[in-house]
């Protein structure tokens, strides 16, 4: 009966959530556990409420392989994304068992945006990809439920008002006020959403490394503990050499040229249809 029972809550919760690779935390090298399945239920529920959006749909199909774990995330954050090489979507451990909110909503999406890209490590450009999916799932959501609408409108003018004021994004705590604040920059113009993130380099400064010095990088010289190198007389941060042998070693820059970010055309399309669901002219 209790098997019957197990079963019966399985095909309840449907997806791809509960068929995790069967390896323990140790073989993985980090700790981690698998969802409980209230949480792989509550998971579902999720991906169906981003799934109503144009943006989540095609977040979750390119992210479907990518297995999903209770775990560490960053402070501050409910979801993760864990890089090569054991590659995972990460909630925190109370992210998933209540009922779904906007912030955690945002933060999914955040994460999805970055694992679809397949990159080895973080950059400014996967950062800014995220954002403005972000902003994009939430003006389409706003259309579809009403609460999310009056919620987000109301951070949106509360960012409209620190902005005029000068003071910025430092008063805006959660998702949803962080993903408003970014959409009235995003209005006015797009790339006001590059460099407000974590402080890591651009692809541009990667490539640009990778071809004055690569691929073997023999004459770049680590400085105090690695947070610094030098190149050529050059100083630069010490994570550009980390991340350019991460890259090389994923596929270099032949393969990052197949990454699908937004083009300029593309941004500047999202942007006044920002303008326009945000009424601003």
């Amino acid at each position: 009966m209790k098997v019957l029972l197990f079963g019966l809550l399985l095909c309840l919760c449907g997806g791809f959530s509960l068929a995790q690779p069967a390896v323990s935390p140790a073989d993985l090298g980090f700790s981690k556990r698998s969802l409980s399945i209230p949480e792989s239920c509550n998971l579902e529920r999720l991906k169906r409420q981003i799934s109503e959006t144009e943006i989540g749909r095609k977040l979750l199909a390119e992210t479907i392989l990518i297995p999903v774990f209770i775990g560490h995330v960053q402070k501050n954050r409910l979801v993760d994304y864990a890089f090569a090489p054991n590659p995972r979507l990460l909630f925190s451990g109370n992210a998933l068992t209540g009922d779904p909110s906007p912030d955690i909503d945002l933060d999914f999406i955040r994460a999805l945006s970055i694992a679809s890209l397949d990159l080895p490590m973080k950059t400014e450009d996967s950062l800014f990809y995220a954002r403005v999916n972000s902003v994009l799932f939430a003006l389409e959501y706003g259309v579809k439920d009403p609460q999310f609408a009056r919620d987000f409108n109301s951070d949106v003018l509360e960012a409209q008002k620190l902005l005029a004021e000068g003071i910025g994004l430092k008063l805006m705590h959660g998702e949803l006020e962080k993903t408003a604040f970014d959409a009235v920059l995003f209005s006015s113009d797009p790339y006001f959403l590059y460099r407000l993130s974590d402080p890591v380099p651009l692809i541009s400064e990667i490539r640009d490394f990778i071809q004055l010095y690569g691929p073997d990088f023999d004459g770049v010289i680590s400085r105090a503990d690695g947070r610094w190198v030098v190149a050529a007389g050059k100083v630069y941060p010490g994570i550009f050499l980390e991340d350019s042998k991460k890259l090389i070693h994923w596929g270099g820059l032949k393969r990052l040229s197949e990454i699908p970010f937004y083009q300029a055309q593309d941004l500047e399309l999202f942007s006044q249809q920002a303008r326009r669901s945000l009424g601003v002219h």
